[in-house]
């Protein structure tokens, strides 16, 4: 696995930990102090909105049975796009799918991420 590969799974990882601390503690080790994170509906700026995005995400997936796992990883010199699914904890085929396009600092931290959803779940389609 490569480092970059190592950094997106630490990351989508953090979206299902349970614990808040471990996930504030990631964030701050894996993203740029300035850093922007946005979707399609918001943008959520620095480390608090990181934080705030995942703990959302955890909230409305994990409680419900639901994991996040990374499915593809695809880098250049410049940036990173991933594939991640939500899937059934208990196994079973994603039902939500999006892609990532990141970019990094010279320290290999994450700057900016754009999420891009390819497959909605039934339940969070409003």
């Amino acid at each position: 696995m490569s480092e970059i590969e190592a950094i997106v799974e630490r990351y989508v990882a953090t979206w299902a930990e349970p614990d808040a601390e471990i996930r504030r503690k990631n964030i701050a080790e894996l993203w740029a102090e300035d850093c922007v994170y946005s979707n399609t509906a918001t943008v959520y700026r620095g480390r608090e909105g990181i934080e705030e995005a995942v703990t959302e995400a955890y909230e409305n997936f994990v409680p419900k049975g639901f994991g996040f796992r990374v499915a593809r990883v695809d880098a250049t010199q410049e940036a990173v796009r991933y594939q991640w699914e939500v899937v059934p904890a208990a196994g079973g085929e994603p039902t939500m799918t999006g892609t990532q396009v990141v970019t990094f600092d010279a320290n290999g931290r994450m700057v900016r991420d754009h999420q891009f959803i390819d497959k909605v779940q039934a339940d969070q389609a409003d």
